[in-house]
């Protein structure tokens, strides 16, 4: 194979796996990962080979990664960018913690109308199959660990013992996925009400939840 068949291969192989890629995404989040088969998939993404899906990837997993990994990197430079222009903000570790944590992903899915997938696909997967969250889960699947977040939300849970801070981050992640997909389902519904349509101010109660959530006090036992 010479240089210019080699780039040829490279080019259909990576559209290959790009249609597996946006054709799996969509039908996690539209339906559920449980429900949605790796046949279904394939023919969603115009193959009609069928292993060309474990060619790409491997198994059901390995497709799952590479749907969070398409998605993540750039999620966490709004991340990180948020943190960075908060630094000199007079904002409490809570709220500023909760809005690096809702934000981001707000601006990603304005800049990227995928970015909904990506919500929804992390409100099936992210808390039951983080080994920081969950250590019992045997998933295979790696989250981006962005350590001045990470740092954030530990100074914002610090009053808490490890075992209602685990809690906390659990539910806090619950309500941020859900939350930001229900306020897009919401404001995309015939018939939903013009104040729940109106995106922007309900984005921020998501984030006024995540900080009410982090700032509580422990429960008493």
């Amino acid at each position: 194979m010479n240089h210019s068949e080699g780039n040829k291969h490279a080019n259909r192989s990576a559209q290959t796996r790009e249609r597996f890629i946006e054709a799996a995404q969509r039908l996690f989040a539209d339906r559920s990962i449980d429900a949605v088969s790796l046949n279904e998939i394939t023919i969603a993404a115009g193959q009609k080979n069928r292993n060309a899906l474990q060619y790409h990837f491997g198994n059901r997993d390995g497709l799952m990664q590479a749907i969070i990994d398409k998605h993540a990197e750039r999620v966490s430079e709004l991340r990180q960018l948020y943190i960075s222009e908060q630094a000199g903000a007079t904002n409490s570790v809570t709220r500023s913690a909760a809005h690096a944590m809702v934000m981001p992903l707000v601006d990603y899915i304005g800049e990227n109308p995928e970015g909904i997938y990506y919500v929804k696909i992390l409100s099936q997967l992210a808390a039951l199959n983080s080994n920081i969250l969950n250590p019992s889960t045997s998933s295979g699947l790696t989250f981006r660990n962005d350590e001045p977040f990470s740092s954030l939300i530990r100074r914002a849970l610090s009053h808490l013992g490890p075992a209602e801070a685990q809690r906390r981050m659990f539910l806090t992640l619950s309500i941020t996925f859900h939350g930001i997909a229900d306020v897009c389902r919401a404001s995309e519904t015939a018939g939903t009400s013009r104040n729940l349509q109106k995106r922007t101010p309900m984005f921020e109660q998501v984030a006024l939840a995540v900080e009410a959530l982090l700032a509580a006090p422990p429960l008493e036992h």
